[in-house]
């Protein structure tokens, strides 16, 4: 079995099923770092949705099989999974036999579930099933905003509200970067935020977001650390956050944080 090492320019890559190759991480040791106390209750619900569009086995035949598969945790798992860990494990099935596409989600939903800890889904998409979403109109896009040269060091002090009436409303940006914490690497990602309140000052709110360009951070701990600097320094009454991060090495992650919703939908964007 290949070692992983996650920091390393070079990787060793198997085509034969190799589960091992999953690395959990707590994600308590994360939280801390934006204060949510262990065995506290989550101040949100959530999930994280991962696409992987690389993915391939064989059949008993040995004929190649090819499907887009998307999973979800849900963010009470006591275990986030690495991505490159997740893309080196997903690319192990490409050289492996399989006598049916229900043995290999049995076996994706059981090695996921167990590194996470937790019950994590799994369907695999055919590609023509694979939609692109648009935009909904009614969501406003902040990326026009005439705004002064951003910090690039995060900054939640740009937060502010303004002393207006109470609105709700969805707004989003493209122009959002954070960097891997194991790598180094940008992650691109649509930031989305919905919610009820007094209206949040739009300008600051890109400026917020662009803050983050050279902050390290895991996915995951993006949309937790978006969610609560807006709850603390705005307040709304409900709140999403959906961290829509585009694809590397095949796979893309969809963090999803919210209270005072029912839930967020997920559609899949142009850049992904």
């Amino acid at each position: 079995m290949p070692e992983l090492s996650l920091g390393s320019a070079s990787t060793s890559y198997t085509n034969q099923y190799a589960p091992a190759l999953l690395y959990p991480i707590s994600r308590q040791l994360q939280r801390e770092k934006i204060g949510i106390k262990e065995n506290g209750d989550l101040p949100f619900s959530g999930r994280e949705v991962w696409n992987g569009y690389e993915f391939s086995w064989l059949s008993s035949s040995g004929k190649p099989v090819i499907g887009i598969i998307q999973f979800e945790v849900p963010a009470t798992s006591p275990m986030l999974l690495e991505s490159k860990s997740v893309k080196l494990y997903l690319g192990s099935f490409s050289g492996t036999f399989f006598d049916s596409e229900a043995d290999v989600l049995a076996r994706l939903e059981a090695d996921l579930s167990a590194a996470a800890q937790a019950p994590v889904p799994v369907v695999i998409i055919p590609f023509e099933g694979s939609l692109v979403g648009g935009v909904d109109p009614a969501i406003q896009c902040l990326d026009e905003l005439d705004i002064e040269m951003p910090s690039f060091s995060y900054e939640p002090g740009q937060l502010a509200k303004l002393p207006t009436s109470k609105v709700e409303q969805t707004l989003y940006t493209d122009l959002f970067r954070s960097l891997c914490p194991i790598t180094g690497q940008p992650d691109y990602a649509r930031i989305l935020i919905g919610y009820a309140g007094h209206e949040i000052d739009k300008k600051r709110l890109l400026q917020y977001l662009l803050s983050y360009r050279e902050h390290e951070e895991f996915a995951e701990q993006v949309s937790e650390r978006i969610f609560l600097d807006i709850m603390h320094r705005c307040a709304p009454a409900k709140l999403v956050v959906a961290a829509e991060f585009t694809r590397r090495g095949g796979v893309d992650i969809n963090s999803h944080r919210w209270i005072g919703f029912e839930d967020w939908v997920y559609r899949r964007n142009y850049r992904q």
